[in-house]
């Protein structure tokens, strides 16, 4: 079946408000059934706000099939009485099947769906979590999923971690027990369990309240607090800074977020020393799919008006569809009323945008652009780049992945960090930041000289922290020595990368990621038994995990013992069925061992996975399979 043919994107009837809805205490999310029982209208409002249903079950999905041009392999997604199941079959006849588990996204633009590999030979679950290759687009149906644009997509391929929920769900899933966790730790990152969307919550009143049980227990009278103390945080008592910190936890994207604090950020410092994040420097024309607050910083009126912040135009508690225009055309002119006369021979709405006008006044048909965003094909939605005069709104904008793949980057800055930057202690964190970023984009060069200024890898001085006061040490995060140790790699520099890697397990022992990437290279370089010490501990954490195992085969075969490499091979394809080459490698060497019959069979679970592996077919004429 061929990819459907491109199709005007759907428009959401912002001017038609959604006809409420009575809402019982079943319809309503666990975590948000205490503040039901005092505020049952915000409740009401808020369970039709999109955030609402951000993440959920997968019901019964609308199925369908599509053909990834690139590859050839054809994605189909249908429902059964076991429930919903997402198929790959590629151009070679290999296959690959998961049964969807969880949705992401409400479907005001698109849901993604989330699968859970099952072994394509005997059926059995394994408990690990993939973004399916195809999602579904409001009014259009089932279409590639935005990463199966990029160059060398990963098809079934593509993990799905807890950091990929941080903005659909405040849920932890590392403490399940179907999770491969130790200390809080995944591994591999996407071994979340079967029913991992069975404990996630959609986004509640606790996103922008933060923990609402003090609360609850304060007005039952179940604790005491200050006359002042409601037990909850109001967003109208924070400052406009910090209630903009609130929204871009979630719509604030950029080219890369660094996280260096934990999840959440706090309301207690910028969350751009948190979680900062990298933007293009230069301003390009369109847009990413959730840059709302990077694009509305751009605005003459924002950076007129050090108040504004999202709830200037935006009801927290209603979605944009039912808040409806006419509130959003208030706000406008409750800063620009009186501009009649400006606008008296003025261009039409449907000159300026190709639409009809959808209010009387026009202001935002008009001013903020409804555009194609340049990472989400199919659907149109607002730039808040408010502008005099913008663009011409576009629905065939050619997907990419950044927004600006290789202009200079800056860290978003509201303000409150400039002083903070000050000196040379903040010039080295700013550039620690966008070496890390730059890592994350590929850009491997340039990250490598701003790393340079940081101490030696290995060194002492490389783990002393030397952040600004109020900015968290680089130094003392494992992220920013691993990211480190993967530019050194990639330059080839491997004595340094070693030494970031380990820099990295002396800050966060339990890394399994560091101790995997330290033993290949400690492999390439010799130093086997520092393959068996990081593989061992890998194993001994996490006794699920396949790739200690793969790099136990590879040490095996580098010192001559096959039945040895076999071995380890069994174990990794037991935890991890999907993995042809795996197959392939056991079958060639039980051949080479004479066992002929377990050859054959782990060359056709090969086989059924990838016919055209190289190497595949020999084997199986050896064998006779």
């Amino acid at each position: 079946p061929a990819a459907p043919a491109a199709a005007a994107a759907p428009v959401v009837a912002l001017e038609s408000p959604v006809t409420p809805v009575a809402v019982k205490r079943s319809d309503v999310p666990d975590a948000m059934r205490p503040c039901f029982g005092c505020h049952r209208d915000i409740v009401a409002d808020y369970l039709r706000h999109g955030m609402a249903a951000s993440v959920g079950p997968v019901g019964r999905p609308e199925g369908g099939s599509v053909r990834q041009p690139a590859t050839g392999a054809v994605y189909e997604l249908a429902s059964d009485a076991g429930g919903a199941w997402l198929s790959a079959k590629k151009s070679d006849g290999g296959i690959r099947r998961q049964r969807v588990v969880g949705r992401i996204g409400a479907g005001v633009f698109d849901v993604s769906w989330v699968g859970e590999e099952v072994d394509a030979t005997t059926g059995a679950a394994t408990g690990r979590l993939f973004f399916a290759p195809v999602e579904t687009v409001t009014g259009l149906g089932l279409v590639l999923a935005p990463f199966e644009n990029h160059a060398g997509s990963p098809g079934m391929d593509l993990a799905l971690t807890e950091q990929c929920l941080d903005c659909h769900t405040v849920d932890r899933l590392s403490g399940l027990p179907t999770a491969e966790a130790t200390d809080g730790v995944v591994y591999p990152p996407h071994a979340l369990g079967a029913d991992a969307f069975e404990h996630l919550s959609p986004l509640g009143c606790q996103v922008c309240h933060g923990d609402t049980r003090p609360h609850v227990e304060l007005m039952a009278g179940f604790t005491e607090g200050d006359a002042d103390d409601i037990g909850l945080q109001r967003l109208a008592k924070l400052s406009p800074a910090q209630q903009r910190d609130t929204c871009a936890r979630c719509h604030l994207q950029g080219d890369a977020r660094i996280r260096i604090a934990p999840a959440p950020p706090t309301w207690d410092r910028p969350q751009a020393a948190q979680w900062p994040v990298l933007v293009p420097q230069r301003t390009v024309d369109d847009f990413r799919f959730v840059g709302q607050v990077e694009r509305l910083a751009l605005s003459a009126c924002f950076r007129g008006s050090p108040e504004m912040t999202c709830t200037t135009c935006h009801s927290p508690h209603q979605g944009v569809a039912e808040q409806g225009l006419a509130s959003l055309e208030a706000a406008c002119q409750g800063c620009h009323g009186g501009l009649e006369a400006d606008h008296a021979g003025a261009l039409t709405v449907a000159q300026v945008t190709g639409s009809p006008a959808r209010t009387a006044a026009g202001c935002v048909d008009c001013h903020v652009r409804r555009s194609q965003p340049f990472d989400l094909p199919h659907v149109r939605t607002a730039d808040h780049f408010i502008r005099k005069h913008i663009p011409k709104p576009q629905d065939d904008v050619p997907h990419r992945q950044f927004a600006d793949p290789e202009g200079p980057l800056e860290i978003y800055d509201d303000g409150r960090l400039a002083d903070l930057l000050e000196g040379e202690a903040g010039s080295r964190w700013r550039d620690g930041v966008l070496a890390m970023a730059l890592v994350s984009l590929g850009r491997i060069d340039e990250a490598e000289a701003l790393f340079a200024r940081f101490p030696a890898p290995g060194s002492p001085a490389a783990r002393r922290p030397s952040a600004p006061p109020d900015l968290p040490a680089l130094e003392t995060f494992a992220a920013f020595h691993q990211l480190r140790a993967l530019a050194l790699q990639a330059k080839g520099h491997w004595p340094e990368a070693i030494a970031a890697y380990g820099d990295a397990i002396e800050v966060d022992p339990p890394l399994p990621s560091a101790h995997i990437a330290r033993a290949r290279l400690r492999l390439l370089t010799g130093d086997f038994l520092g393959v068996v010490e990081d593989t061992q501990a890998v194993i001994n954490a996490f006794p699920g995990a396949e790739t200690p195992w793969d790099v136990r085969a590879d040490l095996a075969l580098r010192l001559g013992r096959p039945p040895m490499a076999a071995q380890a091979l069994e174990k990794s394809v037991e935890r991890w069925p999907s993995n042809a080459v795996a197959w392939l490698r056991l079958g060639q060497i039980l051949a080479a061992q004479g066992d002929r019959e377990a050859a054959v069979d782990a060359l056709a679970r090969a086989q059924t996975l990838e016919p055209s592996l190289p190497g595949l077919a020999e084997a199986m004429q050896k064998t006779g399979g």
